[in-house]
């Protein structure tokens, strides 16, 4: 026993203990605490590191390409204008946040109809403008439209201008012209479209059916765009490789049929575009 004891005039014992004992129990208590605190603290940091840090880059990643979609969409109606209303021109921009913004090589579009003549084919050839971002995502300018791609799956965000009633057809194309290029980075780009020409193509414009091939890159994401057209429409039909009424060589065919007394028109515009920083 490290006390020792009286007794006083009461008949009690007191114990005096030794007065170093309280003392070393409260430091053992305050290093354990300290090291259970610490062992927490790193633990969460750890954590954190391993797991809230990759979601956080996830979710950066897809709020820049919802930010690079709403761009492609207010450029979508900026070229729109172009296109409808004839305006000069118009400029969109673009934050790159790290992607890359290509004006691509061209890719096609071909018309033919019924009772044209055998070089009555008309034939039209554009660039796409394309942000490409992080693995095989995409965003796409592309004959009018927005398109988003991922890998093999993609969906149309803004479709081209296309009029279908039974008064006829009216098919827009929009030619991109302008010096393939690409720019990265993490700048701002800002894109500009100069109208070079707006006309209706000089084409018979009383037929029973005509053809439009497309060849792109994105002909599947073009293909489940005019499947859902051609459950709203009757007058349009693709290319399944079982209809003989309906054959082509384009990696996407789709054929209209605007009817006896109906009209089929192609608008055509060309744009210019440049990239500025």
């Amino acid at each position: 026993m490290n006390g020792s004891g009286r007794n006083d005039s009461s008949g009690f014992t007191s114990i005096r203990t030794d007065p170093g004992t309280t003392g070393e129990s409260r430091a053992v208590s305050e290093t354990l605490g300290f090291v259970l605190v610490f062992a927490l603290v790193t633990t969460t940091i750890a954590v954190t590191f391993t797991f809230g840090l990759g979601g956080l880059e996830d979710a950066q990643l897809a709020e820049r390409d919802t930010n690079v979609e709403r761009a492609f969409d207010v450029m979508h109606d900026n070229l729109r204008d172009i296109s409808r209303d004839g305006v000069p021109s118009r400029a969109t921009e673009i934050r790159l946040a790290g992607g890359t913004l290509t004006l691509e090589e061209r890719t096609e579009i071909r018309f033919n109809g019924t009772g044209w003549a055998e070089d009555g084919e008309y034939v039209e050839r554009t660039r796409p403008i394309v942000y490409r971002g992080a693995g095989d995502s995409a965003v796409a300018y592309e004959n009018g439209a927005v398109l988003v791609t991922d890998g093999d799956h993609g969906t149309v965000l803004n479709g081209p201008d296309l009029l279908v009633n039974d008064d006829g057809i009216i098919v827009s194309v929009i030619r991109i012209g302008g010096v393939s290029r690409s720019i990265a980075g993490d700048r701002t780009v800002l894109v500009v479209g100069s109208n070079a020409d707006r006309e209706v193509v000089d084409r018979p414009r009383d037929t029973e059916e005509v053809t439009m091939e497309i060849d792109s890159p994105r002909a599947s994401v073009w293909e489940r765009h005019y499947e859902e057209l051609a459950a709203e429409h009757s007058q349009i039909r693709l290319d399944d490789g079982d209809t003989p009424e309906c054959e082509g060589d384009g990696d996407v065919t789709v054929c209209f049929e605007p009817g006896s007394d109906a009209e089929f028109l192609i608008h055509q515009t060309t744009i210019r575009i440049e990239f500025t920083d």
